[in-house]
Order: structure tokens, then sequence, then C-alpha cells
């Protein structure tokens, strides 16, 4: 069996400067070095016996700007790296993570907000972000043997949009809406896909090469230009209604809406799957003076109108070396239709 083991250090410090009373400056600081040890074989007979160790840097700074008692500008630039997990370098040692061993990434996140409160709880907020990638870690649409999404480097890619958050309350307080959304692009530059392949269609026999005195998988490549980030829909949206007639007592109806997304970095329309709307109810009644102490009561009805929708899924392409075709395997995940959940809290 193999071992594994982690060790890690951490150190951080911020700090704020009030320039006037208008203006506040901050600044983080974060420094992280991690040592990964592996020793022995995985279930597959593999021999993983390697040893990693990574230091990251990660510096952020920004500014904020009063410009009065209810409305607030704020902008900041951070760096953020970090590691691949455990089964990442496992899966990568193996092959089964792309061509090459998996390496961390690192991120230069820009960001510009707006934020609105006024006394009656009304309260708004719009955040624009940029966040500019070096070998960003993406999920290739792969599963492993026990069903992990494999993950893979991709050289030049960026996340870019906007959030919007409200809440607003409504009839002297007894109904509040609430609300968010993120639009957003999400890109990668000049992405190369590697196809594992077979001998031919009837046999399915695995082609392997020989790479530092080792049996590999041979691959195909393709240069697919600019692409859609695996798992990153382009709009994600929340709105919310709770009716609270009594300080003891609510009743809260959300949806949520999630837009089209492609299960690998291909952005082929095959292997995607559609967005979807879900709503789900809540209401819930404390009981506070009880010989117990304080009893709440919820009841959840999740998927209301009893949708029949995916959210997850994986995807995989093999290419036959005989004459260049292709294939598609894929997965859906469907979700539950209606269902109910009733939950009973006592705090004492």
């Amino acid at each position: 069996r193999n071992v594994g083991k982690k060790g890690e250090f951490n150190f951080f410090t911020k700090a704020e400067y009030r320039l006037n009373e208008k203006v506040s400056l901050f600044g983080d600081l974060q420094y992280r070095h991690i040592d990964y040890d592996f020793s022995g074989i995985d279930d597959d007979l593999a021999d993983i016996t390697s040893h990693f160790k990574y230091s990251f840097f990660n510096p952020k700074a920004g500014a904020s700007y009063r410009i009065d008692n209810r409305n607030n500008l704020y902008a900041s630039v951070a760096v953020g790296q970090r590691e691949p997990l455990r089964t990442d370098l496992k899966e990568s040692i193996k092959g089964g993570g792309g061509e090459e061993r998996i390496r961390p990434e690192k991120m230069i996140d820009y960001e510009l907000g707006y934020r609105f409160s006024h006394e009656n709880g009304v309260s708004l907020g719009a955040n624009i972000y940029y966040m500019d990638y070096k070998n960003q870690m993406v999920q290739t649409g792969k599963l492993n043997d026990v069903g992990y999404k494999l993950m893979e480097n991709v050289k030049d890619s960026y996340r870019t949009g906007v959030e919007l958050e409200a809440s607003v309350p409504l009839a002297n307080d007894k109904f509040r809406f609430d609300a968010n959304a993120t639009l957003s692009r999400n890109k990668i530059n000049n992405y190369t896909a590697y196809f594992d392949l077979y001998d031919n269609s009837n046999d399915w026999n695995e082609v392997y090469i020989e790479k530092n005195g080792k049996q590999v998988r041979k691959q195909t490549r393709k240069e697919l230009g600019t692409t859609h980030i695996s798992y990153s829909p382009n709009l994600v949206g929340m709105a919310s209604l709770t009716y609270q007639p009594l300080p003891a007592l609510y009743f809260n109806l959300l949806g949520k809406y999630v837009s089209k997304q492609y299960l690998d970095n291909t952005s082929d329309n095959a292997k995607s799957i559609d967005g979807y709307f879900v709503s789900n109810f809540s209401a819930g009644y404390t009981f506070k003076k009880t010989p117990l102490g304080s009893i709440a009561l919820q009841l959840f009805v999740n998927n209301l109108f009893n949708k029949e929708y995916i959210a997850n899924g994986w995807a995989s392409t093999e290419v036959f070396e005989e004459d260049g075709s292709s294939v598609n395997w894929i997965g859906y995940y469907p979700q539950a239709t209606r269902n109910y959940m009733a939950r009973l809290t006592v705090s004492f």
C-alpha cells in the first residue's frame, strides 16, 4: 500500500492604514510551504514513490473609498497560488492527468467593486473581476477508477465577469427579497487536447510507447485554440423571497439558475449539459422556551416543481490509431426530483 505524508507551514500577516476619513489602504502577506512524501504502491500496483515540495508567496493590496455613509468603492489586486491535491499528484505520476506531471497554479486577481447600504435595510453590491491564470488546474472531464475527477494544467487561461447582489426588505420587514448573479467568461487560450490512442474500433487494444524507460499510453494531440473552461457556466443566479409573519416563523422560496456547462475543455457541444432552473421551499418555527431549551422545527421541499435536470457529468474521448476516428464516452448525473426533508434542532 502507498503511504502519504504532508507537512505544511503557513505564515500570514495583514495591515490596514486609514489615510483619511474617506480612504483606507490594506495589505495581506501569506507564505506557505508544503511537503508531500509518497512511498509504496497504489491500488493498481503502480509504484508512485515521490517527493514534492512547494513554496508560495501570496500578497494582496487594495484600497477602499467611502463616498458617504451609504456608498463605498473598493479595488484590489492579489496573487494566489495553490498546489495539486494528493490524488491529483498520484494520478499525474501514473499518467492519468495528461502528458506531463501536474504543476501548481498561479493566479493574479484584479477586482473593482461598489457597495450601497441604506438604513432601511436595502443593500446592493457589484464587483468586477479579472483572474489571470498560469498553469490553472482544471478538470479534464475524465474519471479515475474510483470516480475521482482528473485534473490537468492549462498554461494560459482567464476568468472574468461581474458579480451582482441585492437585498431588499418589503412590507414592514415581513418580506425580504434577496438575489445574486454572476455573469462570467471563462476561457483557455491556445488549448491543446490530448487523447488516448487505441489500435482500431474492432479490437480496442491500448497503444503504448516507451518514455523515460517506462511504458506509457500513447496519445494524439489536437490544437483547439480558445476554448471554454470545463464546468464553468457563464451565468449563475439565485433569487429568494422570505416571509416572516412572526419572529419565530418563516417561509422561504428560493430559485437557482445555472447556464450551460462543458464537461471537458474542448468546447464540444456533444460533451455539455444544458442549463437548468430549480426551486426549493423551506419553512421553520422556533420554540424558544421549553424544558429542553430552544427547539427549532424546519421543513424542506427540494426541487419544488419536480424538475428533471442534470447538474453534473463526465466525458472522455478516445481516438483510433488505424484511421484517426474517435468515440465519445459521456456520463450524466441526474438530480433527484421533488424530495422532502425535516430537521429538528435542540439548543440548550
